[in-house]
């Protein structure tokens, strides 16, 4: 699956690069964006982030805030960023290419032994456990979420079930710790409607077990009771774990322009025709269905014997994971009684719940592992099965079939037989029915007797392997780390200036949040935005998660926004009307670079990235919408006014040394955490810095604490009397620190409970 990573290529979609203007000299006059799965979301923010840490760390530095975008924006607080990830070590070791490749070796391996131990643990032979394995590690959900902080999300559930039964079988110390990591695990990955999924999945598993008992119970002290109580205290102990991740997210979630209130709706139901498609190689694929967020395929021979599992030895649990999987399809597609119950339950009513696949994709490898237990249970070798084993595969097959041809008849492209060998077809609608007809003839041969149990485990198991890699063989495309993010002219000219400056794309010049990876500041980016970015940029055409502007509101807006914001630099193109817009405004916008088909344009009235306001001219204005409309305004001079909530205390009233001839910032210093300032002041004053404003920030004048303000809406200053000031600005946020401490103590308790013992009853 991976080998080109053997030859140094990394697995990275740099078409979403390069595809864009500021790289026209990299693209041969006949070049074309090639069709793949939905990659954007790893150009605009993962790579981006991870690369961003790595390079924090190599300075010495934990990064908390992420200067370089959205005018500021907290980087521990959101989730996704899984900055205490355990897996995401590799980062802070290794270069980034070499740890995003590795992370999806390991990624891949953990989520198949993980599926396989489940499988084993709950009574599948060796053999099938490792065909449940092989299964999840390669289905379609995985696949498609590589490189996503849903697959670390996700990849845990196997070890929820794993430790819930343990839980139950094993009331000792190692137990609760393996529980409570399994539980806390998904929440530190970063993707938090995920883990709520795994969260409310697990506790359906415990419910299930609680109510009905693997085993009787032995002993005293050994029944519901005891395993309620420890699964509670393995829950409270997750939610110490994930503490440090947790508590500085729910601030950055309590920062945010949204609510749980609104439902994200159901996938339409011709979708489910992704456990049948093979195709994973564009968006939309050939049976019309969106990758990533709706593959599902986890292989024809797994659909085939699923069903089964039902004559299992452990028959219960095949009825849990059926009936899982069946409530996942439910709330997935928006049919049944079960997605009604979900629209009225909290939390799961107003989060994604389409992600539920990778729910449906392991009850279906657990059910495969199950249902290939069963053949090789049932009786003597090579004897022919009874009627019902025969009609719950012609059942499956029959269900399959009629959905394949479905996906035949709805191809967008005609099939030609003299296509069947190319790697295209080979994952086409085709594909779909030569497979399920290879499948059906495997287990047609098992169940007539014409192959013994131990060569159909094993050929089971081949075929699998055989059928999901084929599909999802090459699903990344791969390139070298040089072509990760390259060198061009426009980037090269923005690092010029030495000032301390923003820029901005127009009408998608370059993708949201490329400019973290060049190392440049930028007012813009894409991510879970703070309210405070939208309501302030919305004038200038943002919405949604990206900030990306628009080139028509920017040359019409009368307001000093964009000058507030530090923007200096605004790149267009000529791909659109992008360049010819801001070219409109000469007044304000000069031309100062070319390269092909980009124009970066200077904002002649920007403000600097730090100024000082007389304190005579503070305004107060109490509430936030008043305060924003006064901002927004085209009469608002920032330069010479500052709105704020309520007037404020002046710090460092007694510095010495003379007062100067003029107000003004005489030195500023942008670190990822930290800004130093040296001020000085003619008169008081008041000082405005173009970051946004965010709970967890401190300032220091001359040595001492002073109060932080909110400025012209979303801003930070503060009040300074007259004369020379050194002003350190810093974030260092509570929850951080309360959330660490938590995190740590429970740690230690880990350690402390895996020396318990369960003492035999006397």
């Amino acid at each position: 699956m991976y080998w080109p990573m053997l030859l140094g290529r990394v697995p990275f979609p740099a078409h979403g690069v390069i595809q864009f203007p500021p790289w026209d000299a990299l693209r041969d006059s006949g070049y074309q964006v090639p069709r793949t799965a939905e990659m954007g979301d790893l150009v605009t923010e993962l790579y981006p982030w991870k690369a961003f840490t790595r390079r924090s760390l190599v300075g010495g530095t934990l990064p908390l805030w992420n200067p370089h975008l959205l005018m500021g924006a907290p980087f521990l607080g959101d989730l996704q960023t899984a900055l205490f990830y355990p897996l995401n070590v590799v980062y802070f070791f290794l270069p980034t290419p070499l740890a995003w490749s590795l992370s999806i070796l390991i990624r891949t391996i953990l989520a198949g032994i993980l599926a396989a131990l489940l499988a084993s643990g709950l009574g599948a032979r060796r053999t099938a456990a490792l065909t449940s394995g092989v299964i999840f590690a390669f289905c379609g959900w995985v696949t498609a979420f590589q490189t996503r902080p849903h697959l670390d999300t996700s990849l845990w559930l196997p070890l929820v079930f794993l430790s819930i039964d343990r839980l139950q079988r094993k009331a000792d110390g190692t137990s609760i710790v393996l529980a409570a990591s399994a539980f806390a695990l998904p929440v530190l990955a970063g993707q938090p409607e995920n883990a709520a999924h795994v969260t409310m999945v697990g506790l359906a598993f415990f419910l299930y077990r609680w109510a009905w008992p693997r085993q009787p119970a032995a002993g005293p002290g050994s029944g519901r009771g005891r395993f309620g109580a420890l699964f509670v205290a393995a829950g409270l102990l997750a939610l110490c774990l994930a503490a440090v991740q947790m508590l500085p997210a729910l601030e950055f979630i309590g920062q945010l322009d949204r609510s749980l209130a609104s439902s994200w709706g159901s996938k339409p139901l011709h979708e489910i025709a992704a456990f049948l498609s093979r195709d994973l190689g564009a968006n939309p694929n050939s049976a019309n269905v969106p990758i990533p967020e709706s593959a599902a395929y986890a292989g024809m021979l797994t659909l085939l014997l699923a069903p089964l599992a039902l004559l299992h030895r452990n028959r219960r649990d095949a009825i849990f994971f059926a009936a899982l999987g069946a409530c996942a399809l439910q709330i997935v597609y928006g049919r049944g009684p079960v997605y009604w119950l979900s629209l009225r339950t909290p939390v799961l009513s107003g989060i994604p719940n389409g992600r539920l696949l990778v729910v449906a994709d392991l009850c279906l490898a657990v059910l495969a592992g199950f249902g290939i237990s069963a053949l090789m249970d049932e009786g003597p070798e090579r004897r022919r099965f009874s009627g019902r084993w025969w009609l719950l595969a012609g059942a499956a097959f029959g269900i399959s079939a009629f959905g394949v041809a479905i996906i035949l008849s709805r191809a967008k492209t005609g099939i030609l037989p003299n296509r069947l060998v190319s790697l295209s077809t080979l994952r086409g609608p085709f594909s779909s029915a030569v497979v399920l007809a290879a499948a059906a003839t495997l287990l047609g041969l098992a169940l007539a007797g014409f192959l013994s149990r131990r060569a159909f485990a094993a050929l089971a198991l081949v075929f699998v392997a055989g059928d999901l890699v084929t599909a999802s063989y090459r699903f990344f495309p791969y390139t070298t780390s040089g072509q990760i993010f390259p060198s061009a002219p426009t980037f090269e000219f923005l690092k010029l200036d030495p000032e301390p400056h923003r820029v901005a794309a127009v009408d998608v010049t370059w993708g949201s949040s490329f400019e973290l990876m060049y190392g440049l500041d930028s007012a813009t980016g894409y991510t879970v935005l703070l309210k405070r970015v939208i309501r302030l940029l919305a004038p200038l055409g943002v919405q949604g998660n990206s900030t990306s502007l628009v080139s028509e509101r920017v040359a019409a807006s009368r307001s000093r926004l964009l000058d507030l914001a530090n923007v200096k630099y605004v790149a267009a193109t000529t791909w659109n009307r992008s360049a010819d817009v801001m070219a409109s405004r000469p007044d304000r916008f000069r031309l100062v670079f070319s390269d092909k088909s980009v124009r970066v344009f200077e904002n002649l009235s920007v403000l600097p990235r730090a100024f000082l306001v007389p304190a005579a001219n503070v305004r107060t204005i109490p509430g936030e919408e008043d305060q924003l409309a006064a901002v927004s305004s085209p009469d608002f001079d920032p330069a010479h006014t500052v709105i704020l909530e309520k007037n404020p205390r002046v710090a460092g009233g007694r510095a010495g040394g003379n007062r100067p001839g003029v107000s003004a910032v005489t030195g500023f210093e942008q670190r990822i955490n930290d800004v130093s300032l040296r001020v000085e002041a003619a008169e008081p004053s008041f000082l405005v810095v173009s970051q946004m404003f965010y709970p967890g920030w401190t300032a220091l004048v001359d040595g001492e604490n002073a109060p932080l303000l909110r400025a012209d809406y979303a801003f930070v200053g503060v009040a300074l009397g007259p004369g020379a000031h050194e002003v350190q600005l810093r974030y260092r946020p509570d929850s951080l620190r309360i959330g660490g401490a938590v995190s740590v103590a429970a740690l230690v308790a880990c350690v402390g409970l895996c020396g318990v013992r369960r003492r035999a009853p006397s």
